[in-house]
């Protein structure tokens, strides 16, 4: 039977018919001189010429995966899809959050014949050596939805998370493209600059035996990247790869791994060369992160054993000693205090440590103790920020970032901080500089990535019975509670 526009549904009728004037839209570009379009024709492989309607044509299908027009042709009819948007979604899901892409491909099983940009990024090698067979220059030329290489396909794919039983196929992937000529080097351009896939394998994805075939391919472990996010991953075997392919530790990369309790991943790096008095913007020595971050005995024991200087003082004039003070970490001050820490303190650290005493009113309004303001509000110290509050710190008071403590309080789902914030007079519109969101935006968004725990659904009635502004909030969160609330009150 001959496969005409009314035997088939309209949703493929639609498709066909889509990319039928994609391709005449590329063949025009091309004959015009367009050289994009004509680059996008050689990539194809064709030889001679090229400005026919079939080659445009099979340019189309290879960008969508696929090895010729009719195989393109027949998958659309076959797999009754809405192949101009659901695929691209799909491919966007798997390379940024894994349980949208498990959604989909649950509620449409036939993505696994989607062509090879989706073979690459379920990690189903075999089609994708297919492909490759069939046209070699796939291993290398970008394309797919992204216009990307192939490789950034693979190794930036959440299928390649440790636990998924997708990983291993997604190494053995990555092995095929970089058997096939696949530059390990390759890079994904985001809006923070360049990520390189070795970030993916080992910084996003944790995923050993990927990181491990990219060095061994030649990729370049001081890429900037992979080193500081690697230490976020239970068992540190991609740090100690790269550590063991010369990469050099540097001093954020020690603050960084001091943002979780781990006493081997602090050995670690130190044993690598670390610096232990490495400053940050804001002064910040690798002791002082630890006492803000609220670490161990045993971490900042390692730190002072290794050369921390005790005394160091950051921007805000402050000591590790003066910060474990007024963060009511009465233990760590006394360990300090035992190794010969200076215990004295500043007007203000001593009012908040219940000494008592006057606090200069510059010293309470100055940007240093509203900078500290704001991360006591960040690690839920509900007894020092009304402390502060008490010395004269202004409850709207701004970080570095312009960020309130409200911010970072709806970040970690404080309800209880939250509801004291609102009482002495917060705003709730004030849009800090990073993000140019309010806490409401800062609330929906810790939800989903912060890790914390907090009562993020009362923390959405506080903000929604003060008036906060609770606009442009993007869809479900994940968490069942607050999604609740959003959805009785139409946010989502």
């Amino acid at each position: 039977m001959t496969m005409t526009p009314k035997n088939l549904s309209e949703t493929a009728s639609l498709n066909i018919e889509f990319y039928r004037k994609a391709a005449k839209a590329l063949l025009k570009s091309a004959r015009a001189g367009d050289r994009d379009a004509n680059d996008r024709l050689k990539a194809t492989g064709a030889t001679g010429e090229t400005h026919v309607l079939h080659m445009a044509q099979l340019a189309v299908a290879r960008e969508q995966g696929f090895a010729s027009w009719p195989r393109f042709v027949a998958f659309i009819t076959e797999s009754h899809l809405d192949v101009q948007g659901l695929v691209t979604r799909f491919i966007d899901a798997a390379t940024s959050d894994l349980r949208r892409a498990r959604d989909l491909l649950a509620d449409h099983p036939e993505l696994r014949e989607a062509g090879f940009y989706a073979a690459l990024v379920l990690g189903e090698w075999e089609k994708a050596a297919a492909a490759i067979e069939a046209d070699p220059g796939l291993a290398t030329q970008a394309g797919g939805p992204d216009r990307v290489e192939p490789l950034i396909y693979a190794c930036f794919s959440r299928f390649g998370q440790p636990r998924a039983p997708e990983a291993p196929r997604l190494a053995l992937t990555v092995r095929l493209l970089l058997n096939h000529g696949a530059d390990p080097n390759t890079t994904f351009q985001s809006e923070e600059g360049p990520l390189s896939c070795l970030y993916a394998a080992a910084g996003l994805l944790g995923n050993a035996e990927m990181t491990r075939l990219l060095l061994e391919a030649g990729a370049d472990p001081d890429d900037g990247e992979s080193l500081y996010h690697s230490v976020e991953h239970a068992g540190l075997a991609c740090t100690r790869l790269l550590l063991d392919r010369g990469a050099r530790v540097g001093g954020n990369d020690l603050k960084h791994v001091l943002d979780w309790e781990s006493p081997q991943g602090v050995r670690l790096l130190l044993g690598a060369g670390a610096d232990v008095n490495a400053v940050n913007d804001q002064g910040d020595t690798a002791l002082h992160w630890a006492v803000r971050r609220g670490r161990s005995a045993e971490v900042v024991g390692l730190l002072l054993d290794a050369g921390a200087d005790i005394d160091a003082v950051r921007r805000d004039g402050r000591t590790a000693y003066a910060l474990a003070i007024v963060t009511g970490q009465a233990s760590i001050a006394e360990l300090l205090a035992s190794r010969g820490a200076d215990t004295r303190l500043g007007a203000l650290d001593a009012f908040v440590a219940g000494q008592g005493g006057d606090v200069p009113a510059a010293s309470a309004t100055s940007p240093e103790n509203a900078r500290l303001f704001a991360q006591l509000a960040e690690n839920g110290n509900i007894g020092a920020v009304e402390a502060m509050l008490e010395a004269g710190v202004p409850v709207d008071a701004v970080d570095e970032f312009g960020s309130t403590a409200l911010h970072w309080a709806a970040w970690k789902g404080t309800a209880a901080l939250m509801r004291l914030l609102l009482s002495r007079g917060a705003r709730t519109d004030i849009r800090e500089g990073r993000y140019d969101s309010v806490p409401s935006g800062w609330l929906h968004h810790g939800a989903r990535f912060s890790g914390a725990s907090g009562d993020y659904a009362e923390g959405a009635r506080l903000l929604i019975a003060a008036g906060a502004p609770m606009g442009g909030l993007d869809g479900e969160t994940g968490n069942a509670a607050l999604d609740a609330v959003l959805r009785e009150h139409k946010l989502i």
